[in-house]
C-alpha cells in the first residue's frame, strides 16, 4: 500500500545518476523483459521530463540512484522490498505483483542503485535478488531500493476491486470486468509506494514518486492518479500535488484509508 519514508522537503539537490556506470549520456539497454532508458540531468530539457529530476546530495553520498521500468524479472526484488516495508496485512502478495508486472509493467517504476559484493548495499534485503546491469560487469549488481507499482482503473479512486486480480488471469481469457487492471481506464491506481526502511529519512519515496508523476504526465495514458494513504501521510502526498478527497471505503488491510487524487495536466509544448 502507498507509504513513503519521509515527508521532509529537500534543501540541497543534485542530479540522478546517469546509469550504473555514471555515463555522460543517456543509456539504453534491456532489463530482461522490456527496453528501458536511464536518464541523466540535461540542460535545456523541459520540466515535464524525468531528466530534470533532482535528489538530495545526502542520498548520493553512498548511492547512485537511477530509475527504470519494472518487469517480471524484478518480481522477487519487489516482494522482498514490500515485505521489508509494510506490516503483513498491508503487503501486496507475490501473485499480485506477478499479475501487475505481467499485465501492465509500463505503469510500474523502480529506483535502483549499483553495488559490488562488498558494498553497504549488499546487506539490504533486496540485494539477494539483484542482477548485473550488463554482462561486462558481472560482480556489479543493480539493486532495487524503492518502487511504485500500479494498474489502471475505471473509477476516480482506488477500490477493493481495482486492488484485486482476476482468478483466471493466467490463461489470458479473464471474464472479469471489474477486478484488476482496466486497460481503458483513465485513472492510474498506485497500489504500492515502498522504499527500504534502511534509508528512512533519505527521501527515496519522494524521489521515485516525482519521477513517476513526471513520466505519467508526459505519457498521455491517464487523466489522474489515485492512491490510498493513512491520515499521518496526507501532508506528505499533498506536498507532492495530491488532494485529499475524503475517506475511502476500501477495506484492504483493515480499512481506515483516505483517498488521495492527483490531476494530470496537459504537457506543455517542448516538455
Amino acid at each position: 500500500m502507498p507509504r513513503a519514508l519521509t515527508s521532509r522537503d529537500f534543501k540541497d539537490e543534485a542530479q540522478l545518476t546517469a546509469s550504473p556506470e555514471d555515463q555522460n549520456s543517456d543509456a539504453n539497454g534491456q532489463d530482461g523483459y522490456h527496453e528501458f532508458t536511464i536518464y541523466r540531468g540535461d540542460e535545456g530539457v523541459g520540466l515535464g521530463s524525468s531528466r530534470n529530476l533532482r535528489v538530495d546530495n545526502k542520498v548520493l553520498s553512498d548511492l547512485h540512484p537511477y530509475v527504470q521500468t519494472l518487469s517480471v524479472s524484478n518480481l522477487d526484488s519487489c516482494v522482498a522490498l514490500e515485505n521489508a516495508t509494510f506490516p503483513e496485512k498491508e503487503r501486496c502478495s507475490k501473485e499480485k505483483f506477478l499479475y501487475r508486472l505481467t499485465t501492465c509493467p509500463e505503469l510500474s517504476l523502480g529506483l535502483f542503485t549499483t553495488t559490488g559484493p562488498n558494498g553497504a548495499v549488499a546487506a539490504l534485503p533486496t540485494y539477494a535478488h539483484s542482477r548485473p546491469p550488463d554482462s561486462a560487469s558481472p560482480t556489479i549488481k543493480s539493486t532495487l531500493v524503492a518502487h511504485v507499482v500500479a494498474t489502471k482503473c475505471a473509477s476516480a479512486t482506488v477500490t477493493d476491486e481495482s486492488m484485486e486480480y482476476p482468478a483466471d488471469w493466467r490463461n489470458g481469457t479473464s471474464l472479469s470486468e471489474r477486478q484488476g487492471h482496466q486497460e481503458n481506464g483513465r485513472t492510474i491506481a498506485v497500489h504500492s509506494l515502498a522504499a527500504l526502511p534502511e534509508f528512512k529519512g533519505r527521501g527515496l519515496g519522494k524521489i521515485i514518486m516525482k519521477a513517476y508523476l513526471q513520466r505519467m504526465e508526459t505519457s498521455g495514458i491517464a487523466d489522474g492518479i489515485a492512491l490510498l494513504a493513512h491520515d499521518h501521510l496526507i501532508p506528505y502526498y499533498e506536498a507532492l500535488g495530491f488532494v485529499n478527497i475524503g475517506k475511502s471505503k476500501v477495506q484492504f488491510g483493515g480499512g481506515e484509508w483516505v483517498n488521495m487524487s492527483y490531476t494530470i495536466t496537459e504537457p506543455t509544448l517542448g516538455s
